[in-house]
């Protein structure tokens, strides 16, 4: 090419189109790369993602799936919540707050009239709660009356009266029967007895 045609504008016109086509080709090049490199970046990270929701998810709908046992996790059992409630004579796994494994029963629930001389109910009759309490982990735990609450049927709690009071501790793979005596306030057919936050419904 002599310095005649490097004059010519038409040369200079086309090598400039062409430096421009080459630039925007490069450019797309680049971007299109760059874009699959986010993308799949992206996309691996929203898999992990979505993939750990779930299962978090998953986890968090079988813990809160209603269970036949219920788990004890406050330190006060006297106030009534909606726990796993049960028919007299029928047992519950519990988990203490120390994390003791046990099975609770409400053997029978029977209107008592006190022994006419020291232990006289205050409001007609006692209510007499027998129950059994199996350890079913491996180190000894305490028992209580107290652990113990006794709502009428108007809802309202009975006072824990000291009459037979019950206190053990019982051993890994045993079981204790005891007896509690509550100073029922109203008169009604239906009760409701608490152990922890599990519940037993029944009637006289």
């Amino acid at each position: 090419m002599n310095k005649s045609e490097f004059k010519n504008p038409i040369i200079w016109v086309i090598l400039g189109l062409f430096i421009v086509a080459s630039i925007f080709i490069i450019s797309g090049i680049v971007n299109s790369n760059s874009s699959e490199t986010e993308s799949s970046i992206s996309g691996t990270s929203s898999y992990d993602f979505d993939s750990e929701f779930e299962k978090a998810k998953q986890q968090v709908s079988d813990e809160n799936a209603p269970k036949p046992d219920s788990e004890y996790v406050g330190g006060d059992s006297s106030s009534p919540n909606t726990a796993t409630s049960a028919s007299i004579g029928q047992s519950q796994p519990l988990k203490s707050e120390s994390g003791d494994m046990m099975d609770v029963k409400i053997d029978s629930v029977k209107k008592d009239m006190g022994d006419g001389d020291y232990y006289i109910p205050q409001n007609g009759y006692f209510a007499k709660v027998t129950f059994t309490v199996t350890n079913l982990g491996d180190k000894p735990f305490e028992v209580t009356s107290h652990q113990l609450d006794f709502y009428d049927g108007n809802n309202m709690k009975a006072e824990l009266n000291s009459r037979d009071f019950y206190s053990e501790t019982i051993q890994p793979g045993k079981s204790a029967t005891g007896i509690a005596y509550f100073d029922i306030m109203n008169d009604t057919t239906d009760y409701e007895v608490y152990f922890a936050n599990a519940s037993w419904v029944g009637s006289y």
